[in-house]
């Protein structure tokens, strides 16, 4: 079944991947796949990067603890932030990249 502690922080991943993704396409117009485009990439670029997170040590802690105790179902302010920030990182770098390469491949 899923809970909370598990839906919560996957959608902050797709949430805040998307929102950036958004974001860079405007600042950066070349780079821009277009909104809905943007979107979905970035979408998968900060559930990608919060995953790859999760692997790295020294990072893990930080988008992968459960703390059983808390009120909030384990659900820590720390593992929000750090998927927050993940999916955020994640969103832009994987739509800059995208940009770049089909950018490239157009030249």
């Amino acid at each position: 079944m899923l809970t909370a502690e598990f839906l919560v922080p996957i959608i902050i991943e797709i949430v805040t991947g998307a929102a950036s993704a958004v974001f860079i396409g405007n600042i950066i117009p070349p780079l821009s796949l277009g909104p809905w485009k943007n979107a979905a990439v970035g979408a998968l670029g900060g559930v990608v990067l919060t995953w790859l997170a999760a692997r790295t040590p020294g990072v893990e802690q930080f988008v992968e603890d459960l703390d059983p105790g808390l009120p909030g179902g384990g659900l820590s302010p720390e593992l929000l932030a750090g998927v927050g920030v993940a999916g955020l990182l994640g969103g832009a770098l994987f739509v800059t990249v995208v940009g770049l390469l089909r950018k490239r491949a157009a030249t």
